[in-house]
């Protein structure tokens, strides 16, 4: 492949009202370009008579542990710097003249920000790695395919060098709309001796880990054991408001309670089309209280697996889910395999508590005892623990798992050399592997739910497992990212029938993803207020979602200071679960755990918030339906009975 400059680079000399011949440096503010693609990766742009090469690459991003460890710190500079970086070969900075610490104009369809460049090997040239957060988002476009899911991964963009300053999370929403990040005060410790809480289970990831021990010292938790570093940060962290605040022109002012919720019971009660999103972090309790609201006002309630692991369900409901509990692939588990996930930096405790480093009832040697396979794009850090490492093509594994299934069914000789990047002989080895193992787990990532082919990729290992059940004893488990994302589909499906993205819009529940899911409903600014609870959407929303949430009504329901509390009329902190009160989630493979509360802050929990705000949102729709009956004439003029839709129909 040619990297030479090419002919088509554009020149502008000047670019009315954004870049003027007295100001030759670019800035992600000041310039908007349209770059001409060609067959070349690397080419050269000519601004006001200087050169400034660049280059295309495939753009994709996931967590980090680094990331993980500030997702309660996110009002320090520390989070936005995390974030704020970008993973590229050394090969490919060497060509743009970069150096580590350097800063890359990274650009796609949908805008451009600025990163500091971090080299790294794992990659293959032409790629690049950014971690979830404002910074990725600013970049990503808001269209789902249908899914819910947008391209979180495999946009195609552009990489330059610039001398334009990086800048932090904060100011990234503050320009899509938001405002500064509110005051944190600092907690109070009283006197007390340092009490250790043993047993306690860990209200960070799908893991739901429970043996943690936890010391409690003067109300404040001051050391905890077994945690991995994400969990524990979550513990420690002192990112808590102690009373609600409301946003006041660009700043932001203390309020009581009662006012908070009053002002959330009428923004929701008045809404057109009022969106609650989040739910992945509170209770199961809480989510039901939620769905009762959603019903009561017909709104649409949305939770975070429509873009993380909705896909997943989308293939689910196609062709069913040959699961099993963690503690089987524990005791039995021979062959494990991880699909588009890097657990080492999104699930820390997962290999070491369920698969590869635990010793299982008839897997008493460990991880001598089990095969540990990681097929992906980009060698990650469980990658370089495994036993075997396969990389695939970006957008591959569709293909990669039709070419499995004809191998197993004795057609390898029908395929050709190379599959997604995938040597024959490597598919044929690893097919071979499966059907041979006593019993075999794969675990598929948001690598299968983001990537082109979406609930297609799901769908197609699924099929894959079912073929191998034919030999062995095959399961397939998605890797669930917040603790109890699980449990919003566990709840929303009994209560409304449907996992995600339901609907009362017309009385009764109504799904269509693509359509009833949050990212379709703010990217079309059809929401005109919205809850938020449990999630983050300013940290994982594309911006012009984000832009959408500051124009409209935004009420936060959080333990901790947000990125979302930037877009926020009202923040009303509440108990965290599984620290200061109790509650009741769902472990990836859908077993019930009920966590415990540590301490207490005198905080109320998200379920007397939402119960409240429930309360009075019918207080005044009962009055209302009793207007709206006493006026309504008893017989149409053709005798028969008139139905009148009531806006706030009764639970």
């Amino acid at each position: 492949m040619s990297r030479t400059p090419t002919a088509k680079a554009r020149f502008y000399d000047n670019v009315p009202g954004k870049l003027t011949p007295g100001n030759t440096t670019p800035g992600v503010h000041e310039l908007h370009l349209t770059i001409w693609y060609c067959k070349s990766i690397f080419e050269t742009l000519i601004i006001a008579g200087q050169e400034y090469p660049f280059m295309r690459f495939f753009i994709t991003s996931g967590r980090t542990i680094m990331q993980g460890r500030e997702l309660y710190h996110k009002d320090t500079p520390a989070y936005s710097r995390e974030t704020g970086r970008c993973f590229v070969h050394p090969f490919d900075l060497l060509e743009l003249g970069a150096k580590e610490g350097d800063s890359l104009l990274i650009s796609t369809v949908a805008g451009e920000e600025v990163f500091s460049v971090t080299p790294s090997e794992d990659l293959v040239p032409g790629t690049v790695f950014l971690p979830c957060g404002p910074h990725a988002n600013a970049i990503l476009h808001a269209d789902t395919h249908g899914t819910g899911a947008p391209d979180y991964k495999w946009m195609e963009g552009s990489l330059a060098l610039t001398d334009a300053r990086q800048r932090s999370g904060w100011e990234i929403l503050i320009d899509q709309g938001g405002i500064a990040c509110p005051q944190v005060p600092a907690p109070k410790r009283d006197e007390g001796d340092s009490v250790p809480v043993h047993d306690v289970v860990c209200p960070l990831c799908g893991c739901l880990c429970d043996d943690l021990v936890v010391r409690v010292e003067g109300g404040v938790v001051t050391a905890v054991d077994n945690a991995c570093v994400m969990g524990s940060e979550k513990f420690l962290s002192q990112n808590r408001l102690i009373s609600p605040i409301s946003r006041s022109g660009g700043s932001w002012v203390t309020i009581g309670f009662r006012e908070a919720i009053r002002y959330a019971a009428e923004v929701l009660g008045n809404a057109e089309r009022p969106v609650l999103f989040g739910w992945s972090g509170t209770s199961s309790e809480a989510q039901c209280i939620g769905i009762h609201i959603a019903e009561e006002i017909r709104g649409v309630i949305d939770n975070c697996s429509s873009i993380c692991h909705g896909p997943s369900i989308m293939g689910i409901q196609e062709v069913g889910h040959p699961g099993c509990s963690l503690g089987v692939v524990k005791n039995r588990a021979d062959v494990v395999i991880y699909w588009g996930s890097n657990p080492i930096e999104s699930h820390p405790r997962h290999l070491s508590r369920y698969t590869t480093f635990v010793n299982g009832r008839y897997r008493d040697n460990g991880h001598l005892d089990r095969t540990l396979v990681v097929v992906d794009i980009r060698k990650t850090d469980t990658a370089k623990i495994a036993d075997e490492f396969i990389r695939i093509k970006p957008g591959g594994d569709y293909a990669a798992f039709s070419a499995l299934r004809a191998i197993i069914r004795g057609h390898a000789d029908t395929l050709p050399p190379e599959v997604a990047g995938i040597p024959r002989e490597r598919l044929v080895w690893l097919a071979d592997l499966c059907m041979n193992a006593r019993f075999g787990a794969l675990f598929t990532g948001i690598g299968l739910t983001q990537s082109p082919g979406r609930y297609k990729n799901v769908r197609n290992a699924i099929e894959l497992v079912d073929e191998l059940n034919r030999h062995t004893k095959f399961v397939l488990t998605p890797m669930r990212g917040h603790w109890n994302v699980n449990g919003t589909n566990q709840t929303f499906s009994y209560l409304t029938g449907f996992p995600y993205g339901v609907d009362f819009a017309r009385g009764v529940p109504y799904y269509n993803p693509g359509e009833t899911t949050v990212i379709d409903l703010l990217g079309r600014g059809e929401a005109d207020a919205c809850l938020i609870i449990g999630a983050d959407p300013g940290a994982h929303l594309p911006g012009k979602c984000n832009e959408h949430l500051a124009r409209i009504s935004t009420i936060v329901i959080d333990p901790f200071v947000s990125l979302s509390t930037a877009f926020a009329d009202v923040h009303i902190p509440v108990a965290c679960v599984g620290i200061d009160c109790e509650g009741t989630g769902y472990r990836m493979d859908s077993i019930p755990i009920r966590l415990r509360k540590i301490l207490d802050l005198g905080l109320p929990t998200d379920e007397e918030v939402l119960l409240e705000i429930l309360h009075r949102i019918r207080e005044v729709a009962r009055p209302r339906a009793a207007d709206r009956a006493e006026l309504q004439p008893r017989m149409s003029a053709g005798g028969m009975p008139q139905a009148v839709r009531s806006s706030a129909p009764s639970v």
